[in-house]
């Protein structure tokens, strides 16, 4: 038998190469998952949604499972839009459940759902109802788009992010076009979701032994008994999605209209300016989180500037004010992640560095409001109590007042607008001889 020689060894080689080079490109890595974690995703899908679910993402170490529990009307499309893009693009495997039974994830919950790593659905829930709407602000009435331009382009959108995850894009198109919804075993049956299932225990060990593509890399999970951690928006967040609630934001406008009479009708001119600082809030708070904090940064600082302004003629409560909208500005742009987040972002010797500047910070600020509040407190008492002067009050005269001629005049710590009887100096005591129309009349006091 001919011994090869070294030139066909190494041409026989070169084949061999060549034809395992296909199956190694294809070749699965595994992710071992021992950590699982989940995410609310509740409530209309606003730009602060995918502001949450990035800043969540971008903290997880690579190839972590991240389950979304989704009950949702949708919201808002670019938000939505935003959220497919993240998923699409994130190292992180999404798993999106529709959970508990009787949840929800309609119009652009539907399009956040096709766009997950994994999708699932628990018993009772549904999907679906995809038409854009567009809603006037002013009467809240809601208005289906039928443009065809508008409507292609949606629905298109929602058959990509169908056809990238593997998904019915017959469905993707219908929910758009016809409006079409789905329980768990229709959406199961026709390949919109990957599983039906009761809880996230039944739900991961559905999954253990699955191949999921991230990234452009398939992967299969082996999942056995993982902690799993629920991580949380940070306070920043929070404290925003509070102040939206639509019951507060309610509240807060007819309380600001009401402030803002009474102000102008009892002549408490400090009333309606806290009236005009609520209703400018609601306008701050229909911006982005890190532009409504500058902006109630910036309405503080003017308030500030204008009770210094003044003398300090409206008792220093425009100094409190502006001092509470400074520090919930900073609340709004300064990010404060949760323990759960510090411990995945940092070390524990940096954690604890960032906690005590932080705390040290934080204590600052505090003490620096308090001063300035109670500062304001005893240089202007403010008064809690709403009157009418009387005659025979006596006061002092803020300013000259001529006779015949409309002045400022401070009585029991209230500041009046006032006729003078006769020619008053500034910080002369005066008396009060009748009230009429907002307006009392005063002269000087014997």
């Amino acid at each position: 038998m001919k011994r090869m020689t070294p030139l066909l060894v190494l041409v026989i080689a070169l084949l061999i190469m060549v034809m395992l080079m296909p199956r190694v490109a294809n070749a699965q890595g595994v992710i071992k998952v021992t950590q699982v974690y989940t995410f609310q995703l509740n409530g209309e899908i606003t730009d602060n949604t995918y502001d949450e679910l990035r800043s969540v993402i971008n903290q997880l170490p690579p190839n972590s499972v991240l389950v979304i529990y989704m009950k949702t009307p949708g919201g808002l499309l670019d938000a939505a839009l935003n959220i497919v893009s993240l998923f699409e693009t994130t190292n992180v495997v999404t798993v999106g459940y529709v959970y508990p039974t009787g949840s929800y994830a309609w119009s652009g919950g539907t399009l956040v759902l096709l766009s997950t790593t994994v999708a699932a659905m628990a018993p009772g829930t549904v999907i679906g109802s995809c038409q854009p709407v567009e809603i006037n602000e002013l009467t809240g009435q809601e208005i289906f788009i039928t443009e065809p331009k508008i409507l292609n382009a949606v629905a298109k959108y929602f058959v990509e992010a169908a056809e990238f995850r593997g998904r019915n894009t017959t469905f993707a198109a219908s929910c758009v076009y016809n409006d079409t919804n789905l329980g768990p075993q229709e959406a199961l049956r026709y390949h919109v979701i990957n599983y039906v299932a009761d809880n996230i225990y039944q739900l991961l060990a559905m999954m253990n032994g699955t191949t999921v593509n991230v990234n452009g890399v398939n992967y299969t999970l082996t999942i056995e008994s993982p902690t799993i951690t629920q991580l949380t928006p940070s306070i920043n967040y929070q404290v925003y999605e509070t102040l939206q609630n639509p019951v507060i934001e309610n509240v807060l406008s007819i309380l600001g209209v009401l402030l803002i009479l009474a102000g102008l009708l009892t002549a408490h001119i400090y009333l309606a300016g806290i009236g005009a600082v609520l209703l400018v809030m609601l306008a701050l708070l229909g911006l982005p989180i890190s532009y409504a904090g500058l902006g109630l940064m910036i309405t503080g600082a003017l308030f500030m500037a204008f009770e210094w302004h003044s003398g300090g003629k409206l008792h220093g409560v425009l100094i409190t004010i502006g001092a509470a909208l400074i520090a919930l500005g900073l609340i709004l742009l300064i990010p404060a992640p949760t323990p759960t987040q510090y411990a995945l972002k940092y070390s524990p010797t940096t954690l604890s560095i960032i906690l005590y500047i932080e705390i040290i910070g934080l204590g600052a600020l505090s003490a620096w409001i308090v001063m300035l509040i109670a500062r304001a407190i005893r240089a202007r008492p403010i008064s809690t109590i709403l009157y009418y002067p009387t005659a025979g009050l006596t006061g002092v005269a803020a300013e000259d007042i001529k006779a015949g001629q409309v002045g400022i005049v401070k009585v029991r710590g209230e500041y009046w607008k006032a006729l003078a009887l006769e020619d008053i100096k500034e910080g002369d005591r005066v008396v009060i001889t009748s009230y009429e129309g907002n307006i009392i009349k005063v002269k000087r006091a014997a």
